[in-house]
């Protein structure tokens, strides 16, 4: 009888162990995954991007600067007469770096712009029709080569998801992420 109950007293003990072992890799993989998220934080304040929602976070760590509605990319496609006319206008996502700010941008039109406005495509890219001042409003932030933080002529689109990619925001936001973001801090867009 004594035999049948040590031997039960074992097998309840090596369940616990093994719990308890599994409970120290968790808990040292936990402290770990912490060190990882902290060694990711960035050192300045860096913009967050969520296309979901259309909204605009300047933070620093925990904190919110500033917070403002923008527009994103509408996801739709576009196909023009040749093969290489295509387009998708989504805002990229995951981590970039504001790489330039400039103030009252001039717009380049690409050829889509050409394409859905119904407008015959400028052969050579000095062509006038091409340039245009005022469209992108009185800043652009520069996260990658063809895609900014820039404004909008129709602030009553802010909120959707209407853009070609770009991000758009109103005035007031825009002139104080151009007077207060800096070159190289980071943009996490999701």
């Amino acid at each position: 009888m004594i035999a049948i109950l040590i031997s039960a007293l074992v097998l309840c003990v090596a369940p616990v162990q093994a719990m308890q072992a599994s409970l120290a890799e968790l808990t040292s993989e936990h402290r770990r995954l912490l060190r990882a998220i902290e060694d990711q934080t960035p050192q300045t304040p860096y913009i967050v991007i969520n296309t979901h929602d259309n909204q605009l976070l300047l933070r620093q760590g925990d904190a919110v600067l500033r917070q403002a509605t923008c527009a994103t990319g509408s996801g739709r496609k576009l196909e023009g007469d040749k093969r290489w006319h295509r387009w998708t206008f989504d805002t990229p996502k995951g981590r970039f770096a504001i790489a330039r700010k400039v103030a009252d941008p001039l717009w380049i039109r690409p050829t889509w712009d050409f394409i859905e406005s119904a407008e015959e495509i400028p052969i050579f890219a000095e062509d006038r029709r091409r340039f245009q001042y005022g469209v992108l409003g009185a800043y652009a932030l520069y996260f990658l080569k063809d895609f900014m933080i820039h404004g909008t002529l129709f602030e009553v689109n802010l909120g959707k998801s209407i853009t070609h990619g770009c991000v758009r925001v109103g005035g007031e936001d825009l002139q104080y992420f151009y007077e207060t973001v800096e070159l190289g801090w980071p943009v996490f867009i999701y």
